[in-house]
């Protein structure tokens, strides 16, 4: 009868990780926009290999919904 209550912990982890997800999907597409850069007959300009490492370690020591939507993702070069 009560199978569909969710306690608090189960329902700030499921935030965190739709916050997460969103967070995944704009990094992935940012990085799609610039993968042409990594091709091995493109020469990848040094601003450009840390604006996608960046991009790579935007989600590291992220730990709450709070720090996830205070991310400010880096200015890609050139922009």
């Amino acid at each position: 009868m009560f199978k569909n209550i969710k306690t608090a912990d189960q329902v700030t982890t499921e935030k965190f990780e739709e916050a997460m997800q969103n967070l995944r999907a704009k990094r992935n597409m940012l990085l799609m926009e610039t993968d042409f850069y990594a091709l091995s007959d493109v020469t990848m300009s040094t601003e450009m290999s840390a604006y996608r490492t960046k991009l790579r370690d935007i989600t590291n020591g992220l730990t709450t919904v709070d720090q996830v939507n205070a991310v400010t993702f880096p200015t890609k070069p050139g922009a």
